[in-house]
Parts: C-alpha cells; structure tokens; sequence
C-alpha cells in the first residue's frame, strides 16, 4: 500500500541477513514525493528519502515508528525524477538503532546517509 500511494514499484531485494537488507527500487516520475517540492526542478525531498527508509525498517526489521535522534546524517547528491537507487539498511537491536545508506544503482554516486536511534 505504502509504496503504491507514492507509485514507487515493488522494491527488489539484493541482499538480507538477520540485521541488514540491501534493496533496489525507482523513484519515477509520477512519484508524488516530487509535487510541490521546487517549482523548476524536482528532487526527491530528504523527508521522503528517511520517510522511505523508516517504511523499509518497520517492513524488514519490525522497529518502532518513532525517531529519537539522528546523527551523521547528510545529503549529497539529489536524486532526480526515473532514478534507480540502491538502499542499505542496518539494524543493530541492542541500540536500537538503524544505519542506512542511499546509493545510485552503480554504487558509485552516495544520496545520502544517515543513523538513527529509534522509539516505540
């Protein structure tokens, strides 16, 4: 339901463990993540990226809703409307806590990173 309400198609899974999920996905043009972000040129929004990380954290790893804190997160390539990512996510339960990374589909362009410690 969740990524067909922002017409993202179904993520394909490249890699899971116990703690970690590397996945694959698009952001297409018809994203509504990118309506109303900047009038000239769209970008998928840094809420939107965390907002699809926290989805894909509850879907694999079953943690809370809630962001306590964030640390070391940054932004440092946008991602443009048709683009096929690759995210990281790590799971470390004892911390509760979530590290994940936003990559270009070759691995050699970084959108962003981030950790979080997370809340029920």
């Amino acid at each position: 339901m969740y990524l067909q309400k922002h017409n993202i198609p179904e993520e394909k899974v490249l890699e899971k463990s116990e703690d970690s999920v590397l996945l694959e996905f698009s952001v297409p043009e018809n994203c509504d993540f990118f309506e109303g972000h900047f009038d000239q040129i769209h970008l998928l929004p840094a809420v939107a990226q965390i907002d699809i990380m926290m989805f894909f954290a509850r879907k694999y790893f079953n943690v809370g809703r809630n962001i306590l804190a964030t640390k070391r997160t940054k932004f440092g390539a946008p991602i443009f409307p048709g683009y096929t990512v690759r995210m990281s996510i790590k799971h470390n339960s004892e911390k509760n806590s979530i590290i994940y990374k936003l990559n270009s589909e070759d691995g050699e362009k970084t959108y962003s990173t981030g950790t979080f410690t997370l809340g029920e």
